[in-house]
């Protein structure tokens, strides 16, 4: 678990703090010579190691002074609440991971994990998307590890949408709702995705790497966030426009590959129609 106010970070993160290589991170294991840090997330077989980004940036701070006056370091990092800790409450702006996610729900309303794990791409019972995505591409020629992290909130409120086993249904959207836009189920969601579209509004021709850089989140998630909001666009010109074309999409949004602009107009043609 992520407390809330602390910002995750994962082994890509850390390595650029330092300006170090990915590689070179994992082999020296830096994070085990710096007392207090705490490990939020253990790394393994396909999942993501996580610190927080406050207490990496002020090691990283203290170690370069030390480096200057040629001492030791003496490490002072800021505090991280204890994800373990019986008496802390859980905050709906805990952030936590798949696993996590199904255990933040009352007792009577989990499902086992197995079934928990097809609803993260299932077709008929589907988590919300993450609210924060880590890693998921290469980095100095190694693989990162995608870390995908869910608020307690939007977990719970996702859940208190789903129908009751056995009983009435829940309190979702009704049958034949469009889903051209993904729905946001924090307030800092629906604040960044705002955002994209007006970045995108300005600038046609806006990169994942460079809305990364603007709203200071990865370029995984980045990338996500724009497709989002191009598909959004491509949506909004279908309604003024049914017989909308690829050139039109793809000069619009200023995308250098047609088939991209083919596969948006698709998706967004199958979202009308469905």
């Amino acid at each position: 678990m992520i407390p809330n106010g602390v910002t995750p970070a994962d082994d890509h993160m850390a390595a650029d703090i330092w300006g170090w290589s990915l590689g070179y991170w994992r082999d020296t294991k830096h994070w085990e010579k710096i007392p207090g840090l705490v490990l939020l997330r253990e790394g393994g077989h396909r999942r993501g190691r996580v610190f927080s980004k406050e207490q990496l940036l002020a090691a990283h701070t203290e170690e370069e002074r030390a480096k200057k006056l040629n001492v030791l370091p003496a490490y002072d990092l800021p505090a991280v609440p204890a994800a373990d800790d019986p008496d802390r409450v859980a905050d709906p702006d805990d952030l936590l991971d798949l696993e996590e996610s199904l255990d933040a729900l009352p007792a009577e309303r989990r499902v086992t994990l197995s079934t928990w794990k097809t609803y993260r791409y299932g077709d008929k019972t589907r988590l919300p998307e993450p609210d924060v995505v880590l890693g998921g591409k290469k980095a100095d020629g190694q693989a990162v590890v995608e870390t995908e992290l869910w608020y307690r909130r939007t977990i719970l409120e996702w859940d208190a949408n789903r129908p009751v086993r056995g009983g009435a249904k829940g309190r979702g959207r009704p049958a034949g709702s469009k889903d051209r836009a993904p729905r946001t189920g924090t307030k800092q969601g629906a604040e960044r995705r705002q955002t994209v579209r007006r970045l995108l509004a300005e600038n046609n021709h806006l990169t994942a790497k460079a809305l990364a850089e603007a709203i200071e989140v990865h370029p995984v998630h980045a990338e996500r966030l724009l497709r989002e909001a191009r598909l959004e666009k491509v949506g909004q010109m279908l309604d003024s426009n049914p017989d909308l074309l690829v050139d039109e999409v793809q000069e619009t949004l200023g995308l250098g590959v047609r088939a991209h602009a083919q596969k948006l107009l698709h998706e967004a043609r199958t979202s009308t129609t469905a």
